[in-house]
């Protein structure tokens, strides 16, 4: 039987602005792995890898951290009145061309895709492979099929759409086209055991882990449940065997959580993981760019956190009222966040090096309920993450924009991109978007004594 050729693609970002907090495509990693182990042969075409692309300079990060080359593109006609440059974040296209010139013709191509209003840098990404392979089968996942179906199958065309979960999906579609017959009884729907195909990355800085999928709290404004409809956590030993692979193998030592809830079951889970790199002496430094639950954070844990290298700590707090912490399932509360920060401090971290996320334009959320959030932030002596609400098909948030006449049901995605929405908002306007930000903005360099610099999900 001839040995099949896949093209694993992750496409371009478009958006206004983008930062690359260590991103990796996780979900397409794991396909790449999962197929392999039936007999595919796998390439990557990673767009967004600014390690093999390159990226703009910057003298702040050297861990794995930094911005994408920006390729400028024509605002979209719902976003003229927005001060802000429209592009295609990643490998510059001249590169893309360059490569896929010169590249053999695959047996098929998987596409992933993330955030709904990034849907153009998909349709970008598709033409390009359409013009250079043009009967070749295009598969397309991901985020964006999976809560979008029909927007992303009349807007992108792909030859074939998976929705949820991949793996074994993808691997039955193949041998379907390809003629090969196997048993499938025994074939998981995914298959989390293992590592994770590194080699197909020719630099890399960090490795990125996900100890778990989904999460066990509903936020109204997160599609995590929609996406992962039951939280599954992995064993705590495979977790810690794979960290020793990655740093023993590939000599790494920029480890990076992308768990939705990375301390639920402490106990259970991340304690003996934290337990197992420090009876092993490794010298790591772990990062968390996904919000920390401060109400799992007891003295215990904030001392594994430090001493076993977490360097990048960000918590997620999103509001100090009431009603938006009951909307984000009360897993975390004003005094449970003041307790967190002290159990850190005592373990030996510096308030100023914790990062807190805030959210703003919730539906019915206030200009001074925003500012009473970054008050409270700052006062605690952490600094402030402004992240700008961007509404989720199927969320609860989603309905209750709908039913109030806030948002069509049938949107272009585009209008909900995070930069966009504050235009049409009723209760923040996008000048006070930009004001909370700068006063957010300022206060943090007053916190480190700096100048301000650019928050990463401006």
């Amino acid at each position: 039987m001839a040995i099949r050729r896949l093209l694993l693609v992750n496409p371009w970002i478009a958006d206004f602005t983008a930062f690359d907090l260590w991103s990796k495509p996780l979900g397409l990693l794991y396909i790449a792995k999962f197929l392999r182990q039936f007999g595919y042969e796998i390439e990557l075409l990673d767009f967004m890898d600014r390690g093999r692309w390159g990226g703009q300079p910057t003298g702040r990060f050297n861990d794995g951290r930094g911005k994408y080359f920006k390729t400028i593109l024509p605002k979209p006609e719902a976003a003229q009145a927005l001060p802000r440059r429209f592009g295609l974040y990643g490998a510059k296209p001249e590169q893309i061309h360059h490569h896929l010139a010169q590249a053999s013709k695959p047996d098929a191509i998987l596409l992933t895709s993330l955030i709904n209003y990034w849907y153009p840098g998909v349709s970008a990404t598709t033409k390009l492979l359409r013009q250079y392979f043009p009967t070749t089968p295009i598969i397309l996942g991901g985020i964006y099929p999976s809560l979008l179906p029909n927007h992303a199958q009349s807007t992108i065309q792909p030859d074939y759409l998976i929705t949820g979960y991949g793996e074994k999906q993808v691997l039955q579609l193949l041998d379907a086209l390809f003629g090969i017959e196997r048993d499938y009884s025994r074939i998981p729907p995914y298959d989390d055991t293992g590592y994770l195909p590194w080699d197909l990355y020719p630099i890399l800085k960090a490795a990125v882990i996900l100890t778990s999928r989904g999460c066990p709290y509903h936020c109204t404004y997160c599609a995590a449940h929609r996406l992962h409809p039951n939280f599954h956590q992995r064993q705590a030993q495979e977790v810690l065997e794979e960290i020793v692979h990655i740093y023993q193998h590939w000599k790494l030592q920029h480890f990076v959580f992308y768990d939705d809830a990375l301390l639920a079951n402490r106990a259970h889970h991340i304690v003996p993981i934290l337990q197992g790199v420090l009876a092993r002496k490794l010298t790591v430094n772990f990062h968390t760019p996904n919000g920390l639950f401060a109400r799992a954070i007891d003295q215990q844990l904030a001392d594994l956190m430090f001493a076993s290298g977490f360097k990048t700590v960000r918590l997620s707090l999103e509001s100090v009222d009431p009603a938006i912490q009951a909307a984000s399932s009360h897993k975390v509360s004003n005094q449970a966040f003041i307790d967190a920060m002290t159990h850190l401090e005592r373990a030996g971290f510096s308030r100023q090096a914790i990062e807190v996320y805030l959210i703003m334009g919730l539906p019915g959320q206030t200009y001074s309920q925003v500012q009473q959030a970054i008050d409270f932030v700052h006062a605690q002596g952490a600094i402030v993450r402004l992240a700008s609400f961007s509404p989720i098909p199927g969320t609860p948030a989603w309905e209750e924009l709908v039913a109030q006449g806030l948002l069509n049901a049938d949107v272009d995605p585009l209008l909900t991109n995070a930069t966009l929405f504050p235009l049409h908002g009723r209760d923040l306007s996008y000048a006070d978007y930009l004001e909370l930000r700068h006063y957010a903005n300022l206060n943090n360099a007053r916190l480190v004594q700096k100048r301000p610099v650019a928050n990463e999900l401006e």
